[in-house]
């Protein structure tokens, strides 16, 4: 096995389990808590937002829902790309796709934690944002990093 081969592999795990994890903390209602601080509260209470305040709150979950679809996107990429790592087939390398998807992930999730942050921290109440979007940036840190750990197709050695 070739060392491009096991940095393609290495790189669309990593990808493909930061991916994976992401979509977890979607599907799985993470620290439910204080109302404001999980994901699952954030989707299902868009539609009950007003004011100048609660933008914020808007603004940050629909990057997550945007961000989710993105961690779907990921896992059907990253995907191919150990399917085309193992059996060395340049045409399923999709570094170039994932790295551009890991880069909107994490430019989003860093987005929805900030807003969600200001939007907490300008509630009048001692509320605290969750770990489910904070989780979120953490992994969408390390899809991108397993994005640059495999090589791309222009420097796919034969």
């Amino acid at each position: 096995m070739k060392k491009s081969q096991i940095r393609c592999i290495v790189g669309n795990v990593m990808i493909l389990v930061a991916s994976i994890l992401i979509i977890c903390l979607y599907a799985l209602k993470m620290v439910e808590g204080t109302g404001y601080g999980s994901i699952y509260s954030e989707i299902t209470t868009l539609n009950t937002f007003s004011g100048v305040n609660e933008a914020y709150f808007m603004v940050a979950g629909i990057s997550l829902i945007i961000n989710l679809i993105l961690a779907s996107s990921l896992v059907i990429l990253s995907s191919l790309g150990i399917f085309g790592g193992i059996f060395d087939i340049k045409g399923l390398n999709m570094t170039t796709a994932n790295r551009t998807i890991t880069i909107f992930l994490l430019v989003l999730s860093a987005l929805a934690l900030g807003m969600m942050i200001t939007f907490v921290a300008l509630l009048p109440t001692n509320n605290m944002v969750g770990a489910g979007i904070i989780a979120t940036f953490l992994l969408s840190i390390t899809a991108l990093v397993g994005a640059f750990v495999a090589q791309s197709r222009k420097i796919y050695r034969n």
